[in-house]
C-alpha cells in the first residue's frame, strides 16, 4: 500500500488543531517533521485522543481508539498521512 501525499493544506489544518488543543502559542516551531511524542510537546495518550477527536471532527472520520497507535503519532507527517489515508472531507481547495 502506497503511503498518502501530503498536501500542504491539510498539514497546516493539522498543525492548527494541534496548537490549540495542545494550548501551544504561535511561537511554538511545528512543522511536518516535528516529533510529537518524546518531543517538546510531550505529548501523552490524552493528548493523543483529544487529537484524534478534534481531527475526526474536522476532516469526517471516525476511528475506533484502538484502530491507531503511537506510529500515528511519530511526527506531524505521519499523522497527517494517517488523516489523509481516512478523510472524508475535501481539502478547502477542493470544495466548490
Amino acid at each position: 500500500m502506497s503511503m498518502p501525499t501530503l498536501d500542504t493544506e491539510t498539514v497546516d489544518r493539522i498543525i492548527s488543531i494541534i496548537r490549540r488543543d495542545l494550548m501551544l502559542g504561535e511561537d511554538a516551531k511545528i512543522d511536518v517533521e516535528t516529533n510529537l511524542f518524546g518531543s517538546d510537546f510531550d505529548l501523552d495518550s490524552l493528548d493523543a485522543l483529544l487529537l484524534i477527536q478534534s481531527l475526526e471532527a474536522e476532516f469526517g472520520f471516525k476511528m475506533a481508539s484502538e484502530s491507531f497507535g503511537p506510529d500515528v503519532f511519530e511526527s506531524v507527517a505521519s499523522l497527517a498521512r494517517f488523516v489523509i489515508s481516512r478523510s472524508v472531507v475535501p481539502s478547502r481547495s477542493q470544495k466548490t
